[in-house]
């Protein structure tokens, strides 16, 4: 018993649909296994990336900060709150002179520096703080651009 062969073509196209479809459909839902292992993979990634964006954006928080000494420290002893300072610049400076800062003789010759060299020293600090005199002509530059 022969087949005709439009019948035979129906047969043979089905059997190939039906593979088809049966691959296509095993190759979408995957293993179960290796789709848990590569969502996990991605939600570490994600995780990763969330933490160091939040550490940048305190890094840049802290240097968005201005530098300011506490008006005890100020009034009682002037050349104390060269250290005040000393940490609050600390976070604009480059790693590399960080450490520096952290040094015993470090702070001692910049404390000596201070005390022989008070308008050198007020000039310096007053590049990095802000007053209000300073932030009204920012602001009226800001303005006029």
């Amino acid at each position: 018993m022969e087949l005709p062969l439009p019948e035979l073509l129906i047969l043979v196209s089905s059997i190939f649909g039906m593979a088809a479809t049966t691959l296509f459909i095993r190759s979408r839902s995957g293993n179960s296994e290796l789709n848990t292992k590569i969502k996990n993979r991605y939600n570490s990634y994600i995780a990763d990336i969330e933490a160091e964006n939040k550490k940048l954006k305190g890094a840049v928080n802290r240097s968005k900060q201005p530098i300011r000494i506490s008006e005890e420290v100020a009034n009682d002893d002037p050349l104390g709150a060269v250290s005040e300072v000393l940490d609050s610049i600390a976070p604009h400076l480059p790693p590399g002179v960080r450490s520096l800062l952290k040094s015993k003789k470090a702070v001692d010759f910049i404390t000596n520096y201070a005390q022989q060299n008070p308008d050198a020293v007020k000039s310096i600090i007053s590049k990095f703080t802000q007053t209000k005199g300073n932030i009204a002509k920012e602001s009226e530059i800001g303005n006029t651009l």
